[in-house]
């Protein structure tokens, strides 16, 4: 009886066993197929991403013409270019590194799509602002061009003032001088009788006398003024004496040699000069020219002849 009942219960240990087992490997198979089934679903969904790199890469392109053009600007433009070029940079490479794969799923390209897209219109604000930065900077170029030429219109004015002026000043200077009404030179000698009389003959000349009347003219200043007698003899050379009656002056950046100098006072009411000068030794037969000069004019010449 007892062994009996040990052999049922072995029979149905047996049959448990294998119950398990069928239920094992249907559980295993269903695994086996769902996995498959994934497998395949995941290959359906993997799609190719060439288009999106060549879209990358064109938009790449066209912001890097972009750049090119715009760059060389300015310093300041130039600089902003750079940075943004950097960061434009670093997302084309993490878009790149998404794509990178060649085929991705339809979660991955989505992701990828929506970051192109992003960048795109990174550029777009990119190109935009450098458009702005651009405009921006030749507008100052050509307010700088603007002021440049008027600057040049004033400086041109300026020295077209200082011109007028420096012209002014010296046709003051030259209408305020003053000048000779005239000058009469007469070579005399000692009479017997009667003083001094006009002679032409060297031999008896004993002086020269010099007779001048000055100009009025309104412009010019009252006051002493210095007169410097020039006479040069036919042989080209100033005549001059010994004492102190002689000396030079400073006329046209250089040192002139007078014969005689005077002072006058001047007062506009046509002062008349009248002085005599020695015979001076070395004299010679010929015609003397005098020169009469102020400190900044040549005021007048005559001639006389001696024979």
């Amino acid at each position: 009886m007892s062994l009996h009942n040990n052999d049922k219960r072995s029979k149905k240990l047996l049959f448990l066993m294998i119950i398990a087992l069928v239920l094992l490997n249907a559980g295993l198979i269903y695994q086996l197929v769902t996995k498959n089934n994934k497998l395949q679903s995941t290959q359906v969904e993997m799609v190719d991403v060439s288009q999106q790199l060549t879209d990358l890469k064109v938009i790449e392109d066209e912001l890097r013409v972009n750049l090119e053009l715009k760059s060389g600007q300015n310093a300041k433009l130039d600089s902003i270019i750079e940075l943004r070029n950097q960061e434009i940079q670093t997302q084309v490479n993490e878009i790149k590194n998404i794509l990178a794969k060649g085929k991705l799923t339809k979660a991955e390209l989505a992701k990828a799509k929506q970051r192109l897209s992003d960048f795109e219109n990174q550029v777009d604000q990119l190109k935009n602002e450098i458009e702005t930065l651009s405009q921006q900077n030749q507008y100052l170029r050509d307010e700088n061009y603007v002021m440049q030429k008027q600057l040049e219109e004033e400086k041109q004015i300026n020295k077209t003032i200082k011109t007028e002026n420096s012209e002014l000043v010296k046709k003051v200077e030259v209408g305020s001088r003053i000048f000779l009404k005239s000058i009469d030179v007469n070579p005399l000698h000692e009479a017997l009788i009667g003083g001094f009389k006009t002679t032409s003959k060297l031999a008896k000349l004993d002086k020269l006398e010099i007779t001048c009347t000055l100009a009025n003219n309104d412009l010019a200043e009252e006051g002493e003024k210095t007169l410097y007698f020039q006479i040069i003899s036919p042989n080209k050379s100033t005549l001059h004496s010994d004492n102190t009656s002689s000396g030079t002056f400073k006329f046209d950046g250089g040192d002139r040699m007078y014969t005689i100098k005077k002072v006058v006072n001047f007062q506009n009411k046509n002062e008349s000069v009248q002085f005599s000068i020695p015979k001076i030794e070395g004299m010679t037969e010929g015609t003397y020219t005098v020169h009469v000069y102020s400190d900044s004019n040549k005021m007048e010449s005559t001639t006389f002849t001696l024979r």
